[in-house]
Parts: C-alpha cells; sequence; structure tokens
C-alpha cells in the first residue's frame, strides 16, 4: 500500500487510535521555518505496552513493518518504535514520552489545519538542543529568531537539562 501523503496519513491513525502525539525533529520545523528535507518523521507519543500493541498493529495494516524496538519489556512500554514501508519511502519513529518534559511536549502540541498535532517552537528549541547535532544547530539558529518563542519556559527546560550554556551560546550567536 503506498502512502502518498504521510503527514495527513499519520495524523488520521493517531486520531483514529486517540493516542496523544506530537510531530518533533524536521518535520516540526518545517511547520515553523522554510522546509528543509527529512527522511522520516519522529513523533513523540503517549504509550502504554497496550496501545503500543495497538499501533503496532494498525502500522502492520497500513503496509508498514516495525524494523526496530527499544525497551519492549519495560512495564511502561516500549521506549522507542520505528515503522519502515516496504519501499523505504515511510519511516516513522515513536519515541515514548516517559519524562516529565516529553509529556509536556504532547500536552502543548498545536494542532494544524489539516490535524497534525506539532510540537510548539519553544519545545523544538529544547529537543534540538538536547540532540544538538550539525543539523540541529542550523535548526535553533531559525527557531531563535521566531518572535513567539516563550524564553522563561525554554530556559526552564535548558536548565533542567543541562542545556544552558548551549542556548545563551547560540543566542549570542544569533545576535551577532
Amino acid at each position: 500500500m503506498a502512502i502518498e501523503r504521510p503527514l495527513a496519513w499519520l495524523a488520521e491513525l493517531l486520531r483514529e487510535l486517540r493516542l496523544p502525539y506530537a510531530v518533533i525533529g524536521a518535520h516540526a520545523v518545517n511547520a515553523w521555518l522554510e522546509p528543509r528535507f527529512t527522511a522520516d518523521i519522529d513523533v513523540t507519543i503517549e504509550l502504554t505496552a497496550g496501545t503500543s500493541r495497538e499501533l503496532s498493529a494498525a502500522f502492520e495494516r497500513a503496509g508498514l513493518a516495525q524494523t526496530r524496538l527499544h525497551g519492549a519489556g519495560a512495564p511502561s512500554g516500549p521506549d522507542f518504535i520505528r515503522f519502515s514501508s516496504a519501499d523505504r519511502q515511510v519511516t516513522v519513529e515513536f519515541q515514548a514520552a516517559k519524562t516529565e518534559f516529553q509529556h509536556e511536549v504532547v500536552r502543548r502540541a498545536l494542532i494544524r489545519a489539516d490535524g497534525l498535532r506539532v510540537a510548539t517552537a519553544s519545545d523544538l528549541i529544547v529537543l534540538k538542543l538536547i540532540a544538538n547535532r550539525p543539523k540541529d544547530q542550523n535548526d535553533l539558529l531559525g527557531l531563535l529568531a521566531l518572535p513567539t518563542i516563550d524564553w522563561p519556559y525554554v530556559e526552564r527546560w535548558a536548565n533542567e537539562w543541562d542545556v544552558r550554556g548551549l542556548l545563551d551560546g547560540l543566542r549570542a550567536r544569533a545576535r551577532a
């Protein structure tokens, strides 16, 4: 089964399953900045052992295979699940919300006109600071310039995740 509009398909599937989630990663950044290419869809999701089975069954019915699973034996359910289409054109990576911050990202997600739940720009800044890869730093420079950033919120979580120094350095670089 070919999925022509993966984001719309995913939004509908997760709505039907009634699973709270937030798209994170480049697809979420693309909602806030000039779009850039990304090969996969990254999602933070509220999962339990039972709902992860429902999610897996729904993806299997759609023709996507589970290609990675981490933490399956945890009482709270898995930590990470990846599904991919046979042609590798669609890959969705789910990160289970297990920390207070991840639950907050899901709770605060904004719903776009197409129904997709996307992480706020403020949450994306914190997530990108934590990941801190070269592509994340490029995304951060764009996100930091947005006028809607909740700076006290970002600073709180940057302190919590011990990435405040990185945040301050990037803010200074963005002002220069």
